[in-house]
């Protein structure tokens, strides 16, 4: 049956669920282990579906081709094979070879479907998407490049392999979280304090959304509240 169980509790990820992106990239950014410039996916990969919460999942890897027909595509059950492989929940990433000028849609409503009941979470690409309707009624989220009308000769060449998609290196299993803002990866040792670190941000930034709010908004009030975040641990973020 493949990989069941993950590095990361349910619980774990039950918390990263109720963070968004951004902040996501915020509390990494203050841990310090990789540039700010990295980690996030370009703003080409962008959610195609309406959603209103994060997504998690380990990345099931892959390359894909719909330029023409390859008597070499791999068979459908080599790409279910894959998804079992890497544990749940699961998300897919999957670069396309025609990348950046996609003319085929690996997803729709019967990938969608099929991703879904194998326990996937959602898609990221830098390819093309398509059934936009039906896989906000399923409830399966795209994130990706294109939106396109076709699926063209559409297959698989790779399956479970380092990609880049977005600009990230994704390698299978790594922990990807997407909302309505993008895509990032979160590195699987900074996953346990991002809750905390979350947490934190969000009682330092109150010092400053609440003054702001308040009515009393001048050049001093506001000096005093990012005074109050620094004493609550902020750090400047620019």
């Amino acid at each position: 049956m493949g990989a069941t169980t993950g590095p990361l509790s349910e619980e774990l990820l039950a918390q990263l669920r109720k963070i968004d992106t951004p902040t996501i990239a915020n509390a990494l950014e203050l841990m310090d282990i990789m540039p700010r410039t990295e980690g996030f996916m370009r703003p080409e990969i962008k959610s195609q579906s309406p959603v209103t919460e994060t997504y998690i999942g380990y990345a099931v890897t892959g390359v894909i081709s719909a330029r023409q027909k390859s008597p070499r595509a791999l068979e459908r059950s080599d790409y279910y094979k894959a998804i079992l492989d890497i544990p749940s929940p699961r998300m897919i990433v999957f670069h396309d070879l025609d990348y950046p000028a996609t003319v085929g849609s690996y997803w729709g409503e019967i990938q969608g479907n099929i991703a879904l009941g194998l326990d996937c979470v959602g898609v990221v690409t830098d390819g093309g998407v398509r059934d936009l309707k039906e896989a906000e009624e399923m409830g399966f989220p795209f994130w990706a490049k294109e939106v396109l009308v076709s699926h063209g000769y559409v297959h698989g060449v790779a399956y479970n392999v380092p990609v880049d998609v977005g600009g990230v290196y994704v390698e299978p299993g790594d922990l990807i979280a997407a909302d309505l803002h993008g895509a990032i990866m979160i590195p699987m040792d900074a996953a346990e304090r991002l809750p905390a670190a979350a947490e934190a941000l969000a009682n330092q930034e109150d010092a400053v959304i609440s003054v702001a709010q308040s009515g009393n908004v001048t050049v001093e009030t506001l000096a005093e509240a990012w005074a109050e975040s620094a004493r609550r641990g902020a750090k400047s973020s620019y």
